[in-house]
């Protein structure tokens, strides 16, 4: 019977020349070896990886593409290979490196699998050149590094943030609280003793003492929701804005505002510092329609481009907006404070307390026609 079957022949041609043909498309580098380790088929991704025309590296032995490091035990992990032939990653959980012709190392991730035809056992390694993978790796672990670096340095500098804070709660108010107290002692005992002038210098002290009293409570609200962490759950900021309303009315009793209040608004938030915010923006927004008759002070949520925009409003006195840059500064004013009294902290708390929500805020106002503070709660909305 004849053993030669044309057929069969091109077949094998046809299959030898599509393996050939999807090698040179393989992404890795792929080399193919005889049991004994000699290269017998590479593909471009291995010429291009490794520096090495084809023509040189057929016949070589397979360590020709290792650190000499590891060929001494490279040639004994690959004889326990081919007695126990199957797929597998090289060196798992090992840093693998080749070696290109030019003698640099390349970090590599190789897989092995056997491969069994006519001629017998052939071992397919697929390497991959994970170079950028290190160096991805690297930044990650130096960036974390870093992180770790400051998260420590912010730890310490909250620590003497609370020390700060101590000090100035305990060791400042007392000094404060006796000016005051002695000077109105003098006021009420000495009253007949003392001439306009006096008197009226010692009211000053008084509102000076009272004026510092109030910047330090302020300066430890701030200092508090500054190292404050939040505690999220489901807060209706309609509800918040209509209480801290009534507390101005209470404040306010002979005033006559006309308070306008949206209904609803579901967001995630920490309800304490929330009503902060809220606090602040409504008493400014009081105290700085105070002048107007007919004061008018709405808090209410509108949708632009899809964002979910919460806004404070008010007829008052607003301010010139070349100014706007200064108005969430601590300490920063923009109007006279005999006529509008406070220690310039509370924007600067409400940006603090909005920015910890992953928010952002900003105003729009026109002297003596109002002004509007609006904010976003961006990650915790849930409006629906």
């Amino acid at each position: 019977m004849a053993t030669d079957n044309p057929s069969m022949t091109s077949q094998t041609r046809d299959s030898e020349a599509h393996f050939r043909a999807l090698l040179e498309l393989a992404p890795d580098a792929i080399v193919i070896t005889d049991p004994e380790g000699r290269i017998e088929l590479i593909n471009a991704q291995t010429e291009a990886l490794f520096g090495y025309r084809r023509e040189e590296l057929i016949g070589q032995t397979v360590e020709i593409l290792l650190p000499p490091r590891y060929r001494p035990g490279h040639m004994e992990k690959r004889l326990g290979y081919t007695s126990d032939p199957r797929t597998r990653p090289m060196g798992a959980g090992l840093e693998l490196y080749a070696l290109r012709k030019d003698g640099g190392e390349i970090p590599v991730l190789i897989s092995l699998s056997p491969i069994r035809g006519e001629s017998g056992l052939s071992i397919f390694s697929a390497i991959r050149d994970i170079t950028e993978q290190r160096q991805t790796e690297q930044r990650i672990h130096q960036l974390n590094t870093r992180l770790a670096q400051q998260n420590a340095e912010l730890q310490a500098v909250n620590q003497e943030l609370e020390a700060f804070s101590y000090s100035v709660s305990h060791d400042l108010r007392a000094p404060l609280r006796a000016i005051d107290g002695f000077s109105r002692i003098l006021l009420q005992e000495q009253a007949e003793k003392l001439d306009a002038g006096a008197r009226n210098l010692l009211e000053r002290v008084r509102r000076a003492a009272q004026h510092m009293g109030n910047l330090i409570d302020d300066l430890l609200k701030l200092s508090r929701v500054t190292r404050a962490d939040l505690q999220f759950e489901t807060v209706d900021l309609a509800q918040l804005a209509s209480d801290a309303m009534e507390a101005q009315r209470l404040q306010a009793p002979d005033r006559s505002v006309c308070f306008i209040c949206a209904r609803q608004l579901l967001v995630r938030g920490d309800a304490r510092l929330l009503r902060i915010a809220l606090d602040n923006l409504l008493g400014n927004a009081c105290k700085f329609s105070g002048q107007r008759e007919d004061a008018c002070v709405e808090f209410g949520m509108r949708v632009e481009n899809g964002e979910t925009i919460y806004f404070v409003a008010d007829n008052g006195a607003g301010f010139d907006m070349a100014y706007a840059d200064k108005l969430f500064g601590a300490f920063q004013r923009l109007h006279d404070t005999h006529e509008f009294p406070g220690t310039g902290i509370g924007l600067a708390t409400t940006q603090r307390i909005i920015h910890k929500h992953g928010g952002r805020i900003w105003a729009e106002a026109a002297v003596n026609a109002g002004a509007r503070f609006m904010f976003t709660l961006p990650r915790q909305e849930t409006n629906e």
